[in-house]
C-alpha cells in the first residue's frame, strides 16, 4: 500500500521540473506520468516478477561495480551470450521483456540505482509498440527517455550513458516513421548533453537497397537472432572497451 501511495504521489505532479530552457526554447518535461486509464497502475506493475528477482539478486550481490550496466527491454534481456560478447568487460544486466520507459521509471530504484558502473547502456522501444491503448506519441517517448537519462546523470555524475537508437523491425513496420523521429531527437539531444551518446544501430539493419535485412531477426520478426546481436556487438563493443577496469 505504501508503494502505491508513493506512486500516485509521484505521478500526480509533485516533482515537476524544468528540463532545459533558453530564450528560444520553452520545451520542458515533468518527472511524473499521467494516469490515463483506470488500469494504468496494473499495467505499470505487470512485470513485477522480474523486478522481484532483481531485488533478490541485488540483496545477494557483494560487489555492484561493473564496467557496463545494461538497462532496457527484451532486446537486452534476450541477448543470449551477452557476457561473452562483451568480454573481458564485466557487465550487469537489469532488463526485462516488454518493458517501457514508463515502468522502468517506476522500477528505477531496483534496476538503475545503487550500482557502480563505468558506463551505462540504455535500450527500450516498447513505448512505441503499436499498442494504441498504451503507446505514447513520439514526442512523449522522447521526453520520458530524457527524464530517465536525467535521473541516471543525477545518480551517476560523469558516467557516460549510451542510448541505442530504436531498431526497425518487420513486425512493427508501421512504427518506423515514429521511431525515426525519436532517433533524430535523441541524436540531437546527445549532441548537446555532456556524457550522453547516441549509438545508431538502426542504419546497419538495412541492406544496400534500403530494405530491412531479414536475416538478422528471429521468426517473430521483432527480436534479433545471433547474427543481429553480432551486428550490434560490432558497433557497441569498440565504444565500451575504453571503460575496462
Amino acid at each position: 500500500m505504501k508503494k502505491i501511495i508513493a506512486f500516485l504521489f509521484m505521478f500526480c505532479g509533485v516533482h515537476a521540473f524544468l528540463f532545459s530552457q533558453t530564450p528560444q526554447d520553452t520545451v520542458y518535461t515533468h518527472e511524473f506520468l499521467e494516469l490515463r486509464r483506470a488500469d494504468d497502475l496494473k499495467w505499470m506493475t505487470r512485470d513485477q516478477g522480474a523486478i522481484d528477482r532483481y531485488v533478490d539478486e541485488n540483496r545477494k550481490m557483494t560487489d555492484k561495480s561493473c564496467d557496463v550496466l545494461f538497462l532496457g527491454s527484451s532486446s537486452i534481456n534476450l541477448w543470449d551470450g551477452i557476457e561473452q560478447d562483451f568480454a573481458p568487460l564485466k557487465i550487469i544486466r537489469r532488463s526485462y521483456g516488454g518493458s517501457a520507459v514508463r515502468d522502468m521509471l517506476y522500477h528505477y530504484n531496483v534496476i538503475a540505482r545503487g550500482y557502480r558502473p563505468r558506463a551505462i547502456v540504455l535500450y527500450v522501444e516498447n513505448d512505441l509498440s503499436g499498442d494504441s491503448r498504451h503507446d505514447l506519441t513520439a514526442g512523449e517517448a522522447f521526453d520520458y527517455l530524457r527524464v530517465f537519462v536525467n535521473r541516471l546523470k543525477r545518480d551517476y555524475k560523469g558516467i557516460p550513458v549510451y542510448m541505442l537508437s530504436y531498431k526497425p523491425s518487420p513486425s512493427r513496420a508501421k512504427m518506423i516513421p515514429k521511431q525515426k523521429l525519436v532517433n533524430a531527437l535523441l541524436e540531437e539531444y546527445a549532441s548537446i548533453t555532456p556524457d550522453v551518446y547516441f549509438v545508431d544501430v538502426a542504419s546497419s539493419m538495412y541492406d544496400a537497397e534500403g530494405n530491412l535485412r531479414e536475416d538478422i531477426y528471429k521468426p517473430d520478426k521483432l527480436h534479433l537472432n545471433r547474427k543481429g546481436y553480432d551486428l550490434w556487438t560490432s558497433i557497441l563493443k569498440p565504444l565500451l572497451m575504453q571503460y575496462k577496469q
